[in-house]
């Protein structure tokens, strides 16, 4: 009920109370608490969203390689990584160790690479991030990291998940570069530094095997053997020395005979194996070599055949042996010594990204010098191991010599045929001279560069 006028008591009657100041401050704080929040949340989930999207590889989020494949690209990798050390400026003399530790899990195995680099002045990490940028990140489907030390720069390479190579750059103690005498200056700049290549394996697990962390890590192992390059010519006519070869444990380089019965079945085991096939293109003999041009076949490149008819010679016998990275000639002794002809080929195959190792069947071939000038990867023959009448003793002493030239120069190149004599040296010998040297497909040594094959 309404109270009578008169009776409210002196002092009784309140004034609502107005919010105070602590409480105000209380609901600004919660405010700008609640905002400052979602602005962090909000940054975080784009950076995140970015991140995700500059450190994985698009092909890995869609399937995964199987162990064949992944073997093959650790080789590309490989390849890549030596034009990128070429592109910077850093040579062989930068790489103060370089390791290959052999690891596996469940049934997959797989080699690590443990390299480390000091370039000399002037290279430094931002010229070293863009190379491996250009020739690995952007090109192959690996994941990465590289992480920015004091004075260093760390690039790791993962494939399914598990790291593969690992490059570690100090600019501590970098050399001054040195200055290249006047003659080094006019020498022509088409061939790359020599770099320690790692061997060719190829990996014995199931395709579907997969792994994260390692679970076993074996022999560390310095590789600074000298190279030796054993390629078989002559291959295609028969199946039995083919399957013999194949089962040496060494990456011995076929020289696959175009058309022959067992060509295209010499190249597919070959490269199976992971080994290199080239192409053993017949071209015209001197008869002062005991050999007439019928000797070497239809396919053959005479002197006396138009150019367009040279060409399509070549192409056609290229296109009949499957996974050819190169061409070496079979006889050839008067073609090779044609120095207008010898360019025509090389150009073309030079287009085609082709290697080409000169047999050396003639003192006056032109091959190796055209390629080079031209720019090409190229080698050259060394040694000849074998001959038709000779014994399997005759070739193991042959091998020794090559040995010998390959620990005085750092690699050396020879060139046999499948004769039984051969074949029956070759599976004796090889795993006695492990010890002293590596054996390695032709790639290997003409992607190092710098005048292979010289003698």
């Amino acid at each position: 009920m309404p109270r009578k006028p008169g009776s409210y008591k002196k002092g009784s009657y309140k004034k609502p109370r107005r919010p105070t100041r602590r409480k105000k401050k209380s609901q600004v704080t919660r405010i700008v608490v609640i905002t400052l929040g979602f602005v962090l949340l909000l940054f975080f989930s784009l950076y995140g969203l970015n991140y995700l999207k500059q450190n994985s590889s698009s092909d890995f989020s869609k399937e995964r390689l199987s162990a064949s494949e992944m073997d093959n690209l650790i080789k590309e990798i490989d390849n890549s990584l030596t034009g990128a050390f070429f592109d910077v400026g850093i040579s062989s003399k930068n790489i103060e160790s370089k390791r290959i530790y052999n690891k596996e899990l469940e049934k997959l195995t797989w080699e690590y690479k443990d390299m480390r680099i000091v370039p000399e002045k002037g290279i430094g990490p931002a010229k070293i991030k863009k190379a491996l940028e250009d020739s690995i990140f952007a090109k192959f489907p690996v994941e990465h990291e590289v992480k920015s030390g004091r004075n260093s720069l760390t690039a790791y390479i993962k494939i399914n998940d598990v790291t593969t190579h690992k490059v570690r750059f100090d600019f501590n103690d970098q050399k001054p570069v040195q200055a290249k005498s006047k003659k080094e200056k006019t020498k022509k700049a088409a061939k790359k530094p020599e770099q320690e290549k790692t061997k060719d394996k190829t990996i014995k697990s199931s395709d579907k095997s997969r792994a994260s962390i390692p679970k076993k890590e074996t022999i560390d192992r310095n590789i600074t053997k000298p190279k030796i390059v054993i390629i078989v010519d002559d291959i295609g006519q028969n199946k039995g020395p083919i399957d013999q070869l194949l089962k040496i444990p060494a990456p011995i380089t076929f020289a696959v005979l175009p058309n022959l019965p067992y060509s295209n079945y010499a190249a597919d085991k070959a490269d199976n194996k992971g080994w290199d096939v080239i192409l053993h293109m017949p071209m015209e003999p001197k008869e002062s070599s005991g050999y007439t041009a019928a000797d070497a076949g239809d396919n053959a490149l005479l002197v006396g055949l138009p150019k367009d008819v040279i060409l399509s010679k070549l192409n056609k016998s290229l296109s009949s042996v499957p996974h050819a990275k190169g061409v070496n000639n079979h006889m050839g002794s008067k073609f090779m010594e044609n120095g207008e002809l010898t360019e025509l080929i090389l150009t073309d195959l030079k287009s085609k990204g082709l290697i080409f190792v000169d047999s050396k069947t003639s003192s006056q071939s032109k091959g190796y010098e055209t390629a080079l000038d031209l720019g090409m990867k190229t080698a050259q023959r060394d040694v000849f191991l074998d001959n038709s009448s000779k014994s399997s003793q005759y070739v193991k002493d042959q091998l020794k010599k090559l040995v010998d030239i390959s620990k005085k120069r750092g690699y050396a190149i020879g060139i046999c045929h499948p004769y039984p004599a051969t074949v029956k040296a070759l599976s004796e010998m090889i795993p006695k001279i492990e010890d002293e040297v590596e054996v390695v497909s032709i790639s290997t040594i003409v992607n190092q560069g710098s005048k292979l094959g010289r003698n």
